[in-house]
């Protein structure tokens, strides 16, 4: 009943604005991403990335994308918080990112050993960090092909493990994910197990990184490949005869079509992208920072501005600064009145008049500031 009344009180507290993210192939061009907003995510947040070799696609093109643009910067200090000093700490503007933390992947070695490793690792129920709390504020996890042959009472179980572990640790994010292609068109089980998940984080409001709906389409963005047969290795099928394999490749394609692009040199100088062409690790990588960049706060393309970027800007709403922030005393707003602060489970931490909150600390994670008079909430990320 407890867990029920916390789920309503959500509903009720947070508007749709605060709830739901999709990120899918229309959030690769970081061109619309302000700069700001990158280093405010780099400084947010402190995540880990369970995964296998499909997985590590994002982390590849990650690597690439830093050594063209020094912004993207990352930095795995997992060894520092496991055996403490002596081992190199990420800075704090720096994103923290545990990669291939913790072992293993949302299939492997089975369907549910990934909640259990991570619900140990938040916790530290083994005592395995020397350096705890380890500030750990985003949680992801990709597959690797188990999802081309499970039923939908597996996923539903992987539905209802992040659920919960999302009630456990309200101020971390989890990220849902769809599997990646695998040949199988629109009518395999692979896409019908994929809307599935989508279907319920619509549904829930959750944040999805669409996986499968990045690597569907070229950075055109006009022709759906998984239609076409798409594979996770960015075939199709180009003579409609529903055999994809060894048939075109729209990466290979639109590389050769675009040899001066951007994405191009940045694929040329990628790495190795497991199962897949570079410009596939490189979509994905810029779809995760365009992720991040919109859990910082960043409104997204067409939203309404928030922080010092935008100075004297008329706004439908209010805008709030710095995001993020040490202590709830910091805050700033565009506009004077009464606000509210809200946690992940929708209660009120503080509040304030005159445009300004006490300076009262709270702990680090995602929290939701809102007019007291109603209308649309802000994301708040607190860091420690």
């Amino acid at each position: 009943m407890r867990t029920l009344r916390t789920v309503i009180l959500l509903l009720l507290v947070l508007p749709g604005a605060c709830r739901g993210l999709v990120i899918d192939h229309d959030c690769t061009d970081l061109s619309q991403v302000p700069e700001w907003w990158i280093r405010q995510a780099r400084a947010a947040f402190r995540m880990t990335y369970g995964h296998t070799s499909h997985g590590s696609q994002v982390v590849t093109g990650m690597d690439a994308l830093v050594d063209t643009f020094p912004v993207y910067q990352f930095f795995d200090d997992h060894d520092y918080y496991l055996s403490g000093a002596g081992n190199p700490q990420a800075p704090d503007s720096v994103l923290s990112l545990w990669d291939y933390v913790p072992g293993g992947d949302l299939g492997n070695p089975d369907w549910v050993t990934w909640a259990g490793l991570t619900d140990t690792m938040l916790s530290n129920a083994n005592g395995a960090y020397t350096i705890y709390p380890h500030q750990r504020n985003l949680v992801m996890w990709s597959w690797c092909g188990q999802v081309s042959w499970a039923d939908s009472a597996i996923i539903a179980d992987y539905l209802s493990l992040m659920s919960g572990l999302e009630l456990s640790y309200p101020n971390v994010t989890f990220v849902y994910i769809t599997s990646h292609l695998d040949g199988s068109g629109v009518e395999g089980n692979l896409n019908i197990r994929n809307e599935q998940i989508r279907a319920y984080c619509r549904a829930h409001d959750k944040l999805l990184f669409d996986f499968a709906d990045i690597e569907s389409y070229d950075p055109d963005g006009l022709v759906n490949y998984m239609v076409l047969y798409g594979t996770d290795g960015c075939e199709y099928d180009s003579d409609s005869n529903g055999n994809p394999w060894g048939d075109a490749n729209w990466a290979q394609q639109w590389v050769a079509a675009h040899p001066d692009h951007e994405l191009s040199r940045l694929a040329a100088a990628c790495g190795d992208c497991a199962h897949s062409e570079r410009l596939n690790c490189i979509l994905k990588a810029r779809a995760f920072w365009w992720m991040l960049a919109r859990l910082a706060g960043w409104p997204g393309p067409s939203g309404v501005a928030q922080g010092p970027a935008a100075p004297g800007t008329a706004t439908a709403g209010f805008r709030v600064w710095p995001n993020p922030v040490r202590s709830l005393g910091q805050l700033r707003f565009s506009r004077p009145g009464a606000y509210r602060v809200f946690n992940a489970l929708g209660q009120v931490v503080a509040a304030g008049n005159g445009g300004r909150l006490p300076d009262k600390a709270a702990p680090a994670g995602i929290y939701f500031v809102r007019s007291a008079a109603g209308g649309p909430c802000r994301r708040l990320v607190v860091i420690r």
